[in-house]
Order: structure tokens, then sequence, then C-alpha cells
């Protein structure tokens, strides 16, 4: 249950489509980041679907960064968002078909392919948005979509965008984002025609979708071009200054029977920007936040980079003080317990360091420009390893001073 935003090049204030997603899996889904590298499949290599049956490979797979689930098994899934070395970006959100009971909807389909494997072929493969578009429909048509009773990807370039809405029996729409549209996704089906055909009518109608699009359509309405910054603040929202506020005694906006945009089970927030003109095809961006983003970071990861910094690396079923999941699952959770007495030290410490980030990395990029690949690599992928260690150390320095005031007693 999740929250895309894209944006079209012509309201984006980089002059290309942005791609923003709030991962809202729950259950402790806990999620990493992932740079997969560009390989040559061996002959007769297959690709193997969760469901049954394999696919043919390509003579060679695409470079990519991705947010993404700790164990395959856990949900099923691997991928849930990410940008390949060709700008290529994809998000997903699930959908609910009509005509498919409740204890049907999760049901294997032999052959079919999942949500994660569609994303994760679109990284592989697509060079181009549109070639993304027609593999996913491709895909739909020949082996079904399983695991989901429906399902809608969003696939994006520098360029353009699309909206991709599946459902069972190998049926699916397409629909391509103006490029002066911000458009939104719940998880509900938007694309006229195909929504009301194959559409659960109580999704279509529930409030728990609906909240979402109304607020973040009135927000963007309001915001004549967008970039990361007020792509970061669209993830965050809980409705704060409209009529579909609400909070807690204790004045969190978590649990409140209000669905918000930032939610405490949100696994990862991630915000994907492809950049064409820069060098060597290194600099596509995703910036990413583990756990929810109202009380995280985001922190910048180039495609080209040749490792992420260890705790951004590491995730897994328990908690561990070594993955940045876990460590910022937990700062969640203490402000939530004791909202009104940590949350403005903690988004005031994010909120620094996010615009330190944002001003030191035009210049790291700048310095790109003329250097070789190799010199290029070494740069980006020091410079993100720095500012996700540095988000690490300031977490663990928070933690206490977090821990003291939710444990305080008035």
């Amino acid at each position: 249950m999740c929250t895309t935003i894209v944006v079209g090049r012509k309201r984006s204030a980089t002059g290309r489509v942005l791609l923003a997603h709030n991962e809202d899996l729950g259950r402790n889904s806990a999620h990493k980041v992932s740079v997969v590298a560009a390989r040559t499949p061996e002959p007769g290599e297959p690709f193997a679907l969760y469901s049954g049956g394999f696919l043919d490979q390509p003579a060679r797979t695409a470079r990519y960064l991705a947010s993404s689930i700790f164990d395959r098994q856990h949900f099923p899934g691997d991928h849930t968002s990410g940008i390949s070395e060709h700008g290529v970006a994809v998000a997903n959100n699930m959908a609910t078909m009509c005509g498919v009971p409740a204890e049907r909807q999760f049901d294997v389909i032999p052959g079919g392919v999942i949500w994660t494997e569609f994303m994760q072929l679109v990284l592989e493969r697509a060079t181009s948005a549109r070639e993304g578009v027609d593999l996913v429909g491709d895909l739909c048509e020949r082996r079904g979509l399983s695991c989901d009773s429906g399902t809608m990807i969003a696939i994006a370039d520098a360029g353009e965008a699309w909206w991709v809405e599946l459902a069972r029996d190998g049926n699916w729409a397409t629909e391509r984002v103006d490029d002066d549209e911000v458009s939104i996704r719940a998880n509900c089906y938007r694309i006229p025609g195909f929504a009301a055909r194959y559409g659960d009518p109580a999704s279509q109608a529930d409030r728990y979708n609906l909240d979402r699009h109304d607020a973040l359509e009135a927000r963007v309405a309001a915001t004549p071009m967008l970039g990361v910054s007020e792509l970061t603040a669209l993830l965050r929202d809980v409705f704060e200054g409209t009529p579909l506020y609400r909070a807690r005694p204790d004045g969190s906006p978590f649990k409140t029977g209000v669905r918000t945009v930032a939610i405490l089970r949100t696994e990862a927030a991630t915000i994907l920007e492809a950049q064409p003109d820069f060098p060597h095809s290194l600099g596509h961006r995703m910036w990413c936040c583990l756990s929810t983003p109202l009380t995280g970071v985001f922190v910048p990861f180039h495609v080209g980079i040749q490792r992420i910094e260890p705790h951004y690396a590491a995730a897994g079923a328990s908690y561990s003080a070594d993955s940045a999941y876990w460590l910022f699952s937990e700062l969640a959770r203490l402000v939530d317990y004791r909202y009104g007495a940590t949350v403005d030290l903690v988004r005031g410490a994010w909120r620094d360091f996010e615009a330190a980030t944002i001003r030191d990395l035009g210049a790291t990029e700048e310095q790109c420009r003329g250097l070789t690949a190799s010199q290029c690599i070494d740069l980006l992928t020091g410079f993100d390893h720095q500012r996700a260690a540095e988000a690490i150390r300031m977490l663990e320095a928070l933690l206490p001073e977090v821990k003291t005031r939710a444990f305080h007693e008035d």
C-alpha cells in the first residue's frame, strides 16, 4: 500500500521527469540500498520466476540502483523502486481488481510475473521508458500477473513517464503523464475505462486512497515547479494545515484513522532522477530514506558508485544496530511514543543535513565534468559514502537524546 508521485518535465525544477515513491509494505519489511552491476548472462542461462517457469535472458543486463527488501521470500519480492544506467526509473503501487475474492487476491499464478520481477526486468532490460512499458505489457499478456489481483507501475526516463496498470488474466492499460502534469497514485486504478472495468468498486471509492490523491493534488496545484526538496516534503505529508489533518492527544499524526502519505510503516522512500547529460552515464540518482520519511533523512546514491555504505547495505529480519533501516525504525517509534517532545529535534537535524547535502552535491557533481569515468566513479562513491556515514553518525548521536526525552516523566 504505497504512494507515488510523477512530475512531468515541464513541472520539474530540473527540466527532467522526477519520480517519488513511499514503499509502505509494513510487517518489518526491512529495506536496504542495492547497487547491481551490469552483467553478461551465460548462454542458455534462464531468468527464474518466483511463480515457476523461466524467461530468456538478454545478451546484457544493465547496472542499476534499487531499494530492496531484505529477503525475496519475505513478501515475496526483491526491489521496490530503482533507476538504471539508462536513466529508466520504476516504482510500484498495489491495486485491487474486481471479482477476485479477498482470500484469492495474493494467489500464486503458475508461470506469472510478480510485481518486483516486472520492475527488475525493466531495470535490467529497458533503455527508455517506452521500452519499459512495452516490456511490462508483453509480459502481462504472455505470462499474467501473479501474487496480486492488480498493480500499477510508474516507468520514467528523463523525458517522459508512463503508468502501466495491470490486472489478472493478461489485462493491462497504459497512460502517458503529460509534460506539464504532476500525476499521483495511491492504491487504486486511475486510467479511465480500465479503472471502471477492472477496479474493485470499494477500493476505488475508499478514502484510504482518495484522501492521498486529494491532498497531494491540492499541494502540487499550489506549487508551480517541483524539485527534490518539494518532493521530500510531499513524501513526508501528514496533511497538516488541511481539514484532513488528525493528531493523537500526544501530537503524533500516526495511527489516527486517517491514511496519510507518510505513515509509521513506510519502509523506504525514494526520489529517482535521471541525469542524461552527466558524464559516462554515472549520475542518475536515487535519494533514499529508510523507514518513515517524517522522521528520517534522504541520502543520495548515484548509479555509478562501486559500494554502498555498510549500514545502508545491511537489512535483515531482526533488529540490528548495523542496519540503517533498523536504526531509523527505532528512531521513528521513539518519536511516535513521545511526539511533541522529540519531533522538532529530529526534523531540525535532518533539515540541516539535507540542505548541506544539496549544497555540496552540486559542487561535487560539477567536478566530474572533465574527469575520466574511473575518476568520476571514485569521486561519487566517496561523496555518497561520506553523506550516508554522516547520516548514521548523526542518527547515533540523536538516539540517546531522543530516548531521554521520550522516557522523561513530566
